[in-house]
C-alpha cells in the first residue's frame, strides 16, 4: 500500500517525472513480478505496462494458464515466455501485440494497421465499462450473413425502432422507414445508440437518427464491440445507451467468397446473399475490399395463420435488395507518418404492401449511404501519438408511397430523408510519467461535427412540407489513465488497481453547451477477481427532425374542455419543436469479472447498470386533448393565460398558420387555454438492469474444441411524463423489450466439422392497451448452424465450406394479439420475427 499512497502523492503533488522519450522505445525493459494465472490477464498486464496494444480473441486463449513471468525484460521478450507452451506465438509492430496460432495464422487480425479500441481514447488502456465483443468467426459460425442481424440477436438489443421486420401499429418510434437496421440498446432508440465504423461517425440514416448498421458487409468484419454504457464524454452526442463498433479487417490478404441461399418453411422470404473479400499487404501498407449482395423476397399475411385478419396482399416482411461494397487502405509515408482511409458504399430498394382491397397502398423508399473517413497518425516519440481524422457522409432515403382507394385515382406521396454528416478532430495520445503500475496515459483533443437534413414532402408532385436545416458543435475531450498497481506488484489485496477519468465539453451554438465526465475503477484484490466500476453524464441533441417537422395550430371552441367558457377559444399545437433542449441521462454500472485458477476453462461477467434519463422528446399528450383538461396530471402542460405575444410567435411559425376550427374570429383576448403537444423536453425514463455472460471452453488438441456460453440480460425500465403522472411501464410491455432476454450456445469445433446449436428466450410482455390488460407468453426459439470444410487452409477461411442453417427449427410463432385498427400488425412485430423457421445452405472458398 505504501507504493499506492506514493503515487497518489506523485500525481497529486504535481511532482511526477515525465518519462524521457528513450524510456518508452520498444527497447524499453520493465520488471514483472507475475504469478501464474489466466494468460489473458497475464498478456493485458504486460501490454498495459507499456501501454501497447494488443488483440487475441477470448476464444482463443480461454482455459489457458500462463507461466510465473519474473525478470526485467522487454515487451516482446515478456510476451514470449507467457506464450511458450500456449500453442501460440506472437508478432510486434507499432506498440501492438498480435497473437498467431504455431502455423502464423494471425487471430482474427491482419497485418499492422492500428487496433481500434472501444471505450477508450487511450491506446492499451483496459475499459472500466462491460465491453461485448462479437468476432466474424462467431457471426459466420450462426449463419449470419447480415451485420444488422447479429446485432438483433445480441441480448441487450431490442429489435423494434428502425428495423425491416417492424411492422404497423407499434407506434412512431417503432417505424420501419426505409427496411435499414439500426442498434438499440437497452430499447432507448437507434438515436440513443451510438454506432461507429472503426471509430469513426457514420451517417444518419432517415428520420430517426439511427444508422444503418446493415449497410456494413460481413465480409469485411474483423469484429463488433458493444460498450452498453453512457459514453458522451468520450464520443459525444447520441452515446446514451451506448456504443457498436464495426471493425474492419485492416489487413486483410488474399480473395474469398461466400454465398448462402434459403428460404422460409411456411412460404415466403426466399433469400439470396454472396460477398466476395480480396486484399494485399505490402511493404509499409495494406488494403482490403469487400462487396456485398442480399435479395429476399416478401412474407405475405396470406402465408402465415396469425396474420388472417390482415388483407392476404399485405406484407408482414418488405421484399427488399441491397448492394453494399467497402474499402479500407493505411499507408506509411515515411518513418512517423501514416494515412488511412476507410469508406462505405450501399444502396437498397424495398418493397412494402399494405392497406386493404379497398385501400391499398405500396411503400417503395430506395437509400443509398455513403461515407469516406481519411486519417493521418504521426509518430510524435516518446509514445505519443497524434491523429487528424475527417468523416463525410450523406444518407438518402427516398421514399415514394402510392395509396390506391379503390374507385379513385391514385395519389403518390414522395420526398426524401436527406441526411449529410461532416467532422473534423483531432487528438494526441501518450504517457505522461510513471506510476507503480505502468505509465499513466493521456488523450486530449478536440474537433468539429456538422449535421444538416433536408427533408422534402410531396404529394402528386406539389410541395406540402420541406426544410433544409443544420447543426454544428465544437468539442475538446481530454481522458487520463492511471495504473495505481499491477499484477507484478507483490501487494496483498491489490493484483490490480486502475483509475481513469474522461471530460468532454461541447458547444451547440444557440442550443446549448454541456460538459459530460465520466469516470472508472478497475480493482483486482485477487487474481481470480477482477471488479468494475463506472459513472458516468451523457446527453443526446434532438433529431433534425424532431425540431424542423413543422408543427400545426389550431383554434377550437373551449365549450368542448372548459364549462362556462361561452365564446371563448382553446388554442392547441402538435409536431416539431425548433427549441429543443438536449436529452441528459446518469449512468453508473458496477460488476465483476471472474475467472478462477482451478477452473481456466471457465469465466463469468457480470454487471449492474443504473440510468436516469431525463428532459426526454415526447409528444406529451398521446391521445384526444380532453384528457389535458379531465386529467389533473396534465395540468402542468396546460397554458391558461398565455400572453398574446406567445401565441402570435405560435401562429407565426405554424406550417399552415392558424387552422381555425372555433366557429368565430381569431381574438388573442379570448384564448383561455393553450395546450402545447409539440415534441417536448419533458419525459423522464428510468432504466436499470443486470447483463450476465458464462463462458466454459475446453480444447482436445489437433483443433478440436467444446464451447458454451451464456448470455442475458435483465432490464426494468419505465417513464414519467410528469410528476403528476402515473409512472409508465415500458419492459415487458407490448412493443418494447422484454424484462428477460438471453441467448446461450453449445459449439463443437475441429480441423473439419464445426456445429453450433443456440437457444433463444424472450420473457413474456403484458399488452395494457385496454381496459382489460393481455399476457403474451414467453419464447424459446433453437437455431443450429454447421459448417464442413471441405479443403482445410492455413488461413483465416477455410479452403472450402458447406454450411447449413436452421434458424427456428420448432418453427415458433408470434401470439396474435389485438390490434386497434384494420391495418395493424396483428403480433408484437417488435419483439417476433414472420420468417419462422428458415432453413438455408451456404459456400465459402478461399481462392
Amino acid at each position: 500500500m505504501t507504493i499506492f499512497v506514493r503515487d497518489l502523492a506523485t500525481l497529486l503533488g504535481g511532482t511526477a517525472v515525465v518519462l524521457p522519450q528513450t524510456a518508452l522505445a520498444q527497447e524499453t525493459r520493465y520488471s514483472f513480478d507475475m504469478a501464474e494465472q489466466d494468460l489473458g490477464r497475464a498478456l493485458m498486464a504486460v501490454a498495459a505496462k507499456a501501454g501497447w496494444q494488443i488483440y487475441v480473441p477470448s476464444e482463443a486463449i480461454a482455459g489457458l494458464r500462463s507461466p510465473a513471468l519474473r525478470g526485467t525484460m522487454t515487451v516482446e521478450q515478456a510476451t514470449i515466455a507467457l506464450l511458450a507452451s500456449s500453442g501460440l506465438t506472437a508478432s510486434f509492430a507499432n506498440r501492438t501485440i498480435l497473437i498467431h496460432q504455431r502455423d502464423g495464422a494471425v487471430l482474427g487480425l491482419e497485418g499492422d494497421a492500428p487496433i481500434v479500441v472501444t471505450g477508450s481514447l487511450i491506446r492499451g488502456a483496459e475499459v472500466a465499462a462491460p465491453v461485448i465483443r462479437l468476432s466474424r468467426d462467431l457471426i459466420v459460425a450462426a449463419g449470419q450473413t447480415d451485420t444488422g442481424e447479429a446485432v438483433r440477436a445480441l441480448p441487450q438489443n431490442f429489435s423494434g425502432g428502425q428495423n425491416p421486420g417492424v411492422g404497423t401499429g407499434a407506434g412512431l418510434i417503432n417505424s420501419n422507414v426505409n427496411s435499414a437496421a439500426s442498434a438499440n440498446l437497452r430499447g432507448l432508440g437507434p438515436d440513443a445508440t451510438l454506432t461507429l465504423l472503426n471509430g469513426h461517425r457514420l451517417p444518419y440514416d432517415s428520420a430517426f437518427g439511427g444508422v444503418d448498421i446493415s449497410a456494413i458487409p460481413v465480409a469485411a468484419l474483423e469484429r463488433i464491440e458493444v460498450v452498453p454504457d453512457g459514453a458522451s464524454a468520450l464520443y459525444g452526442s447520441d452515446a446514451v445507451a451506448g456504443v457498436v463498433n464495426v471493425i474492419l479487417r485492416r489487413d486483410y490478404s488474399g480473395v474469398a467468397t461466400s454465398a448462402q441461399i434459403g428460404a422460409a418453411s411456411d412460404g415466403g422470404y426466399f433469400r439470396k446473399q454472396a460477398d466476395a473479400v480480396a486484399g494485399s499487404r505490402w511493404t509499409g501498407g495494406g488494403a482490403m475490399i469487400a462487396y456485398d449482395f442480399a435479395h429476399n423476397s416478401q412474407i405475405t399475411a396470406a402465408q402465415r395463420s396469425y396474420a388472417s385478419a390482415l388483407d392476404g396482399e399485405a406484407s408482414l416482411f418488405p421484399s427488399q435488395t441491397r448492394h453494399a461494397g467497402i474499402a479500407t487502405l493505411h499507408q506509411n509515408m515515411g518513418e512517423q507518418l501514416t494515412f488511412s482511409l476507410d469508406a462505405l458504399l450501399s444502396r437498397r430498394t424495398s418493397r412494402t404492401v399494405g392497406g386493404t382491397s379497398a385501400a391499398r397502398y405500396v411503400f417503395a423508399p430506395r437509400v443509398s449511404t455513403f461515407s469516406v473517413a481519411p486519417e493521418l497518425a504521426f509518430d510524435a516519440g516518446g509514445d505519443w501519438l497524434i491523429k487528424l481524422s475527417g468523416a463525410y457522409g450523406r444518407d438518402r432515403t427516398r421514399y415514394d408511397t402510392t395509396f390506391a382507394p379503390a374507385g379513385v385515382n391514385a395519389s403518390v406521396t414522395s420526398g426524401c430523408y436527406c441526411n449529410d454528416a461532416v467532422s473534423a478532430e483531432f487528438n494526441a495520445s501518450g504517457p505522461i510519467f510513471a506510476l507503480s503500475g505502468g505509465a499513466a496515459r493521456l488523450a486530449v483533443g478536440g474537433g468539429y461535427r456538422d449535421n444538416g437534413m433536408n427533408f422534402t414532402r410531396l404529394v402528386n408532385g406539389t410541395t406540402k412540407q420541406a426544410f433544409d436545416v443544420s447543426r454544428h458543435s465544437y468539442f475538446a475531450f481530454g481522458e487520463v489513465y492511471l495504473p495505481f498497481a499491477g499484477p507484478e506488484m507483490d501487494v496483498a489485496g491489490m493484483k490490480r488497481l486502475t483509475l481513469t477519468g474522461a471530460l468532454r465539453y461541447e458547444d451547440y451554438p444557440g442550443m446549448a453547451r454541456l460538459a459530460t465526465p465520466r469516470l472508472g475503477l478497475i480493482y483486482a484484490p485477487i487474481t481470480d477477481l477482477t471488479l468494475k466500476a463506472s459513472w458516468a453524464r451523457s446527453f443526446k441533441a434532438p433529431t433534425l427532425y424532431q425540431q424542423y417537422v413543422g408543427y400545426q395550430a389550431y383554434l377550437l371552441s373551449a365549450a368542448a374542455f372548459v364549462v362556462g367558457s361561452g365564446d371563448q377559444t382553446v388554442m392547441y399545437a402538435s409536431g416539431g419543436n425548433p427549441d429543443l433542449k438536449p436529452e441528459r441521462a446518469r449512468s453508473w454500472t458496477a460488476g465483476l469479472v471472474f475467472k478462477p485458477a482451478g477452473a481456466p476453462e471457465f469465466s463469468l461477467e457480470a454487471s449492474y447498470f443504473n440510468i436516469r434519463y431525463r428532459d426526454r422528446v415526447v409528444q406529451p399528450i398521446a391521445g384526444s386533448i380532453a384528457a389535458a383538461f379531465t386529467d389533473p396530471g396534465y395540468a402542468s402542460l396546460i397554458d391558461r393565460d398565455p400572453s398574446a405575444d406567445l401565441l402570435a410567435d405560435l401562429v407565426g411559425g405554424a406550417q399552415l398558420g392558424l387552422q381555425n376550427f372555433s366557429g368565430r374570429s381569431y381574438d388573442p383576448a379570448n384564448v383561455v387555454a393553450l395546450v402545447d403537444n409539440r415534441n417536448l423536453n419533458v419525459a423522464v425514463q428510468h432504466i436499470e438492469g443486470v447483463d450476465a455472460a458464462l463462458n466454459w471452453r475446453r480444447d482436445f488438441g489437433k483443433r478440436r474444441s467444446l464451447s458454451f456460453n451464456l448470455a442475458g440480460a435483465w432490464l426494468d425500465s419505465a417513464q414519467k411524463v410528469s410528476d403528476d403522472l402515473p409512472q409508465t411501464r415500458l419492459s415487458g410491455a407490448l412493443f418494447n423489450p422484454p424484462k428477460v432476454r438471453a441467448r446461450t450456445s453449445v459449439r463443437y469445433q475441429s480441423q473439419r466439422l464445426s456445429g453450433s446449436v443456440y437457444l433463444n428466450y424472450t420473457s413474456a410482455l403484458s399488452d395494457r392497451r385496454f381496459a382489460a390488460p393481455a399476457g403474451i407468453a414467453p419464447q424459446a426459439t433453437i437455431d443450429l448452424a454447421l459448417r464442413y470444410t471441405a479443403l482445410p487452409d492455413d488461413g483465416e477461411e477455410p479452403g472450402l465450406a458447406l454450411s447449413l442453417v436452421v434458424n427456428n427449427v420448432l418453427g415458433k410463432k408470434p401470439q396474435v394479439i389485438r390490434t386497434t385498427g384494420p391495418t395493424d400488425t396483428p403480433y408484437d412485430s417488435t419483439n417476433y420475427s414472420p420468417v419462422g423457421r428458415l432453413i438455408a445452405v451456404g459456400v465459402s472458398r478461399r481462392w
